[in-house]
């Protein structure tokens, strides 16, 4: 049985070699299982072809949007290097979210393909190496924030329900910051897991093992110690009134 299974992982899956396969729909990719050319066996990835695509369903106006906004002006500065995407501490986790191939949609104004990527275009988490990397001072990271708050406005309907569980993990974020100046991680991530369904997930083997190195380490018993920033009150009125200006944008793109 093992041979088996041996034998038939020989022959690769549709298109798996291909960088960014995320990226190219099933249609587009062209090869044989089982070929054998002049003796040779050239099964799987050694006959793979890429058809032609042609893209004509432009929405320019989009485009426009996207570079008259404040954080997605230096738009047309992107010569699509990569670096963005090569620095992305999200792109690990989700192979679909892809900065450098988000603004050459967004480049274009195709919003055809930007629609596919509604679930994940914004799960920025705004740490800023690509912004700090980028070669031509494009800001990645802020052009993710414009396309955030774009997708809300043009797919109003994808959206709904896929982001509900990730909106409550946000008001629980937000409450924390407010409330005390500092995230509880631990606070955060055990919400998060119930909100998810993974309660259970909190008991098992992985968590018991970093509950464990925390405690070793005394990072468990020094977060306890944590008191809130000094002068908090002047950092919070801050965060407030970006906040209420942030709602105000979305509520004007809606």
């Amino acid at each position: 049985m093992a041979l088996e299974k041996q034998e038939k992982r020989l022959v690769a899956e549709k298109g798996e070699h291909i960088i960014a396969r995320h990226l190219i729909e099933d249609d587009h990719i062209k090869e044989e299982k089982n070929l054998v050319i002049d003796g040779v066996d050239v099964s799987g990835r050694w006959n793979t072809f890429i058809t032609t695509r042609v893209d004509s369903e432009f929405d320019r106006a989009f485009f426009q949007e996207i570079k008259e906004t404040v954080v997605g002006s230096r738009i047309n500065r992107c010569w699509q290097c990569g670096m963005c995407t090569a620095s992305c501490t999200v792109t690990p986790l989700y192979r679909r979210f892809n900065p450098r191939a988000f603004i050459y949609m967004m480049q274009l104004g195709n919003l055809k393909e930007l629609k596919k990527y509604v679930d994940v275009a914004w799960r920025c988490v705004g740490c800023y190496k690509c912004s700090q990397r980028c070669p031509k001072q494009v800001n990645p990271a802020e052009m993710m924030e414009a396309l955030a708050l774009l997708i809300k406005k043009y797919f109003p309907e994808e959206l709904e329900g896929k982001l509900k569980i990730d909106e409550e993990v946000k008001k629980i974020y937000e409450d924390m910051i407010l409330g005390h100046g500092r995230l509880d991680l631990a606070k955060l991530h055990t919400s998060s897991m119930q909100k998810m369904g993974k309660t259970k997930d909190l008991i098992g083997k992985i968590e018991r093992d970093a509950i464990f190195k925390m405690a070793k380490d005394g990072r468990a018993f020094s977060i306890l110690r944590l008191g809130k920033p000094h002068n908090w009150g002047k950092s919070k009125d801050a965060i407030e009134n970006y906040l209420k200006n942030v709602k105000t944008i979305e509520n004007e793109a809606m």
